[in-house]
């Protein structure tokens, strides 16, 4: 093609060079450019709704256990008592009633009422007139309670507190006492203060 003789491809007519350049004639389509850089985020859109409605309250649930414990009692002195080399057993003066509940305690006795799985608690303060030792327990009735007896050994003279705490299955009509079981001290001795009480745990 001669290079002052141009023949455009919109309009079919020859142009010289010039002027067919200054025409509005599209060329051939050139290949895609590379992507350009990824642009700033935009702005955060608004908030979207609010959740659906509150759902209906459920049902009530069931009763639980009752609080605190389902029977208690006990028995408590702070009044002297001495005693002998003894022969048989003594019980031991109990003549202050606790606070209880579905437990009744009177005359050195508590009673229990309701049967169950009881913690049984004592305390006993005692001096000994001669070296040796004395030996206690919880009688239901006059059967000492299984795991109740315990042993304290003194020199002459010299106070000393004793303490017991058993779990026993117990039932309904029971009657406890503490008791002085025996002792070898000649001469016996005294107790300056004792406790008894029960609890119900199940």
């Amino acid at each position: 093609m001669n290079d002052d003789i141009y023949k455009c491809a919109l309009d079919k007519i020859k142009h010289d060079s010039k002027t067919c350049k200054q025409c509005c004639c599209a060329g051939t389509m050139g290949i895609t450019g590379p992507t350009g850089p990824t642009g700033p985020q935009g702005v955060p859109g608004p908030t979207g709704p609010s959740g659906g409605p509150t759902g209906p309250t459920g049902p009530t649930g069931p009763t639980g256990p009752a609080a605190g414990l389902n029977a208690y009692g006990g028995l408590f002195s702070t009044t002297s008592q001495t005693f002998p080399k003894m022969e048989s057993p003594i019980t031991v003066s109990l003549d202050v009633p606790m606070e209880d509940y579905d437990v009744t305690g009177s005359n050195n006795i508590v009673t229990i009422i309701e049967g169950g799985i009881y913690e049984i608690n004592y305390t006993i303060s005692t001096t000994l007139n001669m070296d040796g030792n004395l030996v206690v327990a919880v009688r239901n009735g006059n059967q000492v309670l299984e795991g109740s007896q315990a042993t304290i050994e003194l020199p002459a003279g010299v106070t000393g507190t004793l303490a017991k705490s058993i779990i026993v299955k117990i039932l309904d009509g029971a009657t406890l006492s503490l008791a002085l079981l025996s002792t070898t001290s000649e001469s016996g001795g005294s107790v300056a203060q004792a406790t008894l009480s029960v609890k119900l745990l199940d």
